[in-house]
């Protein structure tokens, strides 16, 4: 899959000269955590996101450093602060060489994107605009909907309980005891008796993996050994 098969399209934009509270209230009114700045063209220019407001005098949480801890700060940086904290525009806040992806980016670029750039969005760019946005939602949405395609394999009940048999068979904990395993329309009945949870809990394990599996009823029995016995 690619970008442009689950990114939203036409994405609400700002540009910079938009004020910070219009820009607050669009991610509000819109349930998003960030917004693309465009110019008049819609050339990508930044980003403004929820942590590029964080930090604002207004409400208070602009940084507060001993005047010592400031001598060792370049004017550069403390400027780029104040205007962060007391900007009243989009431009004064965003964030600048933010990273993009075309129509046509592989799922699997995106993800390495984001984790490399510790973002949640990336904007989706063709011929120099921005013409949608693909975010850590979007791949949900795409993950949700790839599962709920899956249609569940057409595995007769025979070969679904002789694949159970034999993976039980294959492991060191099976059960010495005789287990009873019926199927019927996929619908997996597990019965017998076991020597301990963690054995039936694996026994269940091992028919909910099955391909073909409908549903497991587990009707298994815990019986503690007694003292001794080996």
């Amino acid at each position: 899959m690619k970008a442009r098969d689950i990114m939203t399209m036409g994405a609400t934009m700002v540009r910079p000269d938009t004020t910070i509270e219009h820009a607050a209230r669009v991610m509000l009114e819109h349930h998003i955590s960030g917004l693309p700045v465009v110019d008049a063209q819609g050339k990508l220019l930044g980003i403004v996101t929820e942590r590029d407001l964080l930090r604002r005098e207004e409400i208070g949480t602009e940084r507060r450093r001993p005047r010592w801890l400031e001598v060792w700060l370049s004017a550069k940086r403390l400027a780029q602060e104040y205007a962060q904290e007391h900007g009243r525009k989009v431009e004064h806040v965003m964030s600048r060489g933010v990273a993009s992806v075309g129509p046509d980016t592989p799922l699997s670029e995106i993800v390495d994107l984001m984790e490399m750039r510790g973002v949640k969005r990336l904007p989706v760019v063709s011929d120099g605009k921005v013409i949608g946005i693909v975010s850590r939602p979007n791949l949900l949405l795409a993950l949700s909907r790839h599962m709920g395609e899956i249609a569940p394999s057409v595995v007769s009940d025979l070969a679904i309980r002789k694949s159970i048999m034999d993976e039980v068979e294959s492991k060191a904990w099976r059960p010495s005891a005789t287990i009873d395993i019926v199927v019927r329309n996929g619908v997996v009945d597990l019965n017998g008796t076991v020597t301990d949870e963690s054995v039936r809990s694996a026994l269940r394990i091992a028919a909910e993996n099955t391909p073909g599996t409908v549903r497991v009823v587990d009707n298994l029995r815990v019986v503690s050994l007694p003292a001794g016995y080996m």
